[in-house]
């Protein structure tokens, strides 16, 4: 009986633990398992958006970096290898997120080797605008920045973020403006997650920054901000826009 126990959990690949009388005393490591990934050993990897600092379930700093824990926490739930949950946290949030230089040119360029010959692809000439001095008493400011599809599909576009609650973008396409999306996890308003914008091969969008310097009133002198697009591109999923300035009362 022992014997055909022991086949059955030879072939089904489980991890059987013992018991005795004083608590579980074994575990017994099956060949062909599936590995369990710790999920601890997944934070450190990430950076929060907010901080920089590497993820800590224990003190989360925001609620930007809640969700990234509890995005790694869900892929762990269902059983995704580590590479899997890298990879997907990454796409999810950005590889500027991961805290390694070489861990992020290594996705990378993986990416760019598996990517279809007609996949959509995200192309920007200008990534950085000098707004100046801004005024706290003119408030909010606007700025565009351009985007093109020069792939061979249809350019999706489903989330755009900011690296603080000040800072909010929309897209704008075909004379349309989509919803603004601002810094997840930080009391704004989210928007709707089910929106999308396709972009046609070829084709030209603007990404419409806003900035309100009176969500810091008491904050002078200059100021970096970052706007992040969220596409369908198997490369450059994520493509970052920066604002800067110097604020004055």
């Amino acid at each position: 009986m022992k014997k055909l126990f022991w086949q059955l959990a030879t072939l089904t690949g489980i991890i059987i633990l013992f018991a005795s009388p004083i608590g579980l005393e074994k575990r017994i490591a099956i060949p062909g398992a599936v590995k369990i990934v710790d999920a601890k050993e997944i934070y450190p990897m990430f950076t929060c958006p907010c901080c920089g600092q590497p993820l800590d379930k224990e003190k989360p700093c925001c609620g930007a970096a809640v969700q990234m824990i509890d995005f790694i926490d869900q892929k762990v739930s269902i059983g995704a290898s580590k590479d899997e949950i890298i990879l997907a946290t990454a796409r999810e949030f950005g590889l500027e997120r991961l805290a390694d230089e070489t861990q992020r040119a290594g996705i990378r360029d993986k990416l760019l080797a598996n990517a279809p010959k007609d996949a959509p692809r995200i192309s920007v000439v200008q990534t950085k605008i000098d707004l100046g001095d801004v005024s706290l008493k003119k408030g909010t400011i606007t700025s565009e920045f351009t985007l093109k599809n020069e792939g061979k599909s249809d350019l999706v576009i489903d989330k755009l973020s900011s690296s603080c609650g000040c800072t909010s973008a929309s897209l704008v396409y075909q004379g349309a403006e989509g919803p603004k999306f601002s810094m997840p996890g930080h009391g704004q308003e989210e928007s709707d997650p089910n929106w999308q914008a396709a972009i046609a091969p070829g084709d030209q969008a603007k990404v419409k920054v806003y900035y309100d310097p009176t969500v810091h009133p008491d904050l002078t002198g200059p100021i970096t901000r970052t706007i992040s697009v969220h596409s369908n591109d198997p490369v450059d999923f994520e493509t970052k826009f920066t604002i800067i300035l110097n604020q004055t009362k």
